[in-house]
């Protein structure tokens, strides 16, 4: 029947003490090894300087900057730049850094500076850059040279960012013009097919529709009242025949001419005064009827003068008709051209009506066009804006105004090594050798499975214990222990060997 053991501490004590051999030599390789690693670690400097983010100096009121990154984003962006191969490389050469190293080992040699490098954003935009070297003097230079990379890569940074935005602007506001230009193009060709009709042009058409009704208006009141003209005219021809013919065949005396002269003279002053009570002195109508009354006038004072010469002669031509046909002929030409002026009006008048009429087609034709280059004009407005801006911006950056960072704190010369710290390391050896060596006897300890005390067959038989023997020392037990004894001093020297060869190389790189 198995059963489980109480916890004797004085057990675990004896047993400690009997494997008190193996914790020793544990114990001792440890601390060696420990002393070992403090002796030869180099001592490391380290030097620190502190940059602090600057604003903007001109006003952002004046000049918005095109560079909207977040600092520490940025700062992210620049550690990148700063960590990486290439221009960690240059330091190495520079400063000839880890010399002692092999020349083969470049990317040991840039992963170690890597991680000697610390930068620490600490509050209100300031942040810590550190370097930890052997060399003090090493130490400050390359601090020193860290720092003003980052100075010049934010100003880098912060100018390449306000260029590029400038061009992006610049290349979208190309476009645009272009695109603009053709879409005015566009514009412009529809506005001059359809000159007439758009809508800035719809009240000249309504002006110009209403005189040309006027005229038209006007034209048909001048040919009702040519008409009319000539149709008197016509009459008094036939009443110049009647009275002015002679019936017998013979020749028309002086008297009777003149006498008809007269009363065509009345006649017409009769339709003067007629027309002068509608219109006024200065109708063409009036006017002309007064130049034939002149005429007839005129004629019949010839007629008496040279009525004794001519008394024994008639004429062949009545000069009354003549006249009149000479009217009637002028009032045919006026009234043919009135009426070809009357249809020139009307085909205008159809021309404008047209125009009218397409107007408010035109103006939703015109209003599909214009909707999309009026959008493209503002965005490339907008964009000529952006592009003023951002000019000022890349400027402002290239003189200096922007937010730059500056050195707070110029690199130290540091005095005292920050590590190792020796004491500190063979503290640490002594109790890392103590639980080590404990720790392996526990171990052991608990993979033997033979039985050690009287208890702890009880523990898994049921029959009694009658008596135990005591260890027989014989000379092969002697033997034997001094060969366990042997083997373990050789372990722990190949261990302590070892373990100077494992902190020789590899302590310097990580500690």
């Amino acid at each position: 029947m198995n059963a489980v053991a109480d916890f004797d501490i004085s057990q675990i004590l004896s047993n400690l003490y009997r494997r008190k051999g193996l914790i020793i030599s544990v114990f001792i390789v440890v601390l060696l090894l420990a002393a070992y690693l403090a002796s030869v670690l180099p001592e490391i400097y380290r030097s620190s300087t502190l940059i602090v983010v600057t604003p903007q100096r001109v006003p952002t009121s004046f000049i918005a900057s095109t560079v909207t990154i977040d600092l520490n984003e940025r700062m992210q962006s620049i550690i990148q730049e700063i960590l990486s191969r290439t221009q960690l490389e240059k330091i190495i050469q520079e400063f000839d850094l880890y010399s002692f190293e092999t020349k083969g080992s470049i990317e040991e040699r840039i992963e170690r500076l890597r991680r000697k490098i610390k930068v620490e954003l600490r509050r209100n935009n300031v942040f810590e850059l550190s370097f930890e070297s052997e060399n003090p003097e090493k130490a400050k230079q390359v601090t020193n040279r860290l720092a003003s990379l980052f100075i010049d890569q934010n100003l880098q940074v912060r100018e390449q960012q306000a260029e590029g935005t400038k061009s992006f602007i610049n290349a979208e506001a190309e476009r645009l013009r272009k695109e603009l230009e053709e879409q005015e193009t566009v514009v412009n060709q529809y506005k001059a097919a359809h000159r007439y009709e758009l809508p800035d042009q719809l009240d000249t058409n309504l002006r110009s529709l209403e005189q040309l009704r006027r005229e038209l208006e006007a034209n048909s009141i001048r040919l009702a009242a040519l008409q009319e003209r000539k149709g008197i005219l016509q009459k008094q021809t036939v009443e110049s025949d009647i009275l002015g013919m002679d019936l017998l065949g013979g020749s028309l005396l002086g008297s009777e001419v003149g006498a008809t002269e007269n009363v065509q003279v009345q006649m017409k002053k009769k339709e003067l005064d007629s027309l002068l009570q509608r219109y006024s002195s200065k109708h063409p109508d009036v006017v002309r009827l007064k130049k034939e009354i002149q005429a007839l006038e005129a004629v019949s004072k010839d007629t008496v003068s040279n009525k004794p010469a001519n008394s024994a002669t008639s004429p062949s031509v009545n000069p009354l008709k003549q006249v009149l046909q000479t009217q009637i002929t002028d009032i045919d030409s006026e009234i043919q051209a009135l009426r070809s002026q009357g249809e020139r009006m009307r085909s205008q008048v159809g021309v404008h009506q047209a125009r009218v009429d397409n107007t408010p087609i035109r103006a939703i034709e015109i209003s599909k066009i214009s909707r999309g280059y009026e959008i493209t004009l503002k965005k490339y407005q907008d964009l000529l804006a952006k592009s003023l801006e951002s000019q000022l911006s890349e400027n402002m950056e290239r003189k200096l105004k922007g937010e730059q960072f500056q050195v707070l704190d110029a690199a130290n010369f540091p005095l005292k090594p920050v590590r190792p710290d020796r004491w500190m390391i063979i503290l640490v050896g002594l109790f890392a050798g103590l639980a080590a060596g404990v720790t392996l006897a526990f171990l052991l300890d608990n993979l033997n499975t033979s039985f050690k005390r009287s208890e702890d067959i009880n523990s898994y038989v049921n029959v009694p214990l009658l008596a135990t023997i005591p260890t027989l020392i014989t000379r092969g037990t002697v033997l034997e222990q001094r060969r366990a004894q042997g083997l373990l001093v050789l372990a722990s020297i190949g261990t302590l060997a070892f373990g100077i060869v494992c902190v020789r190389i590899f302590g310097p790189m990580y500690f």
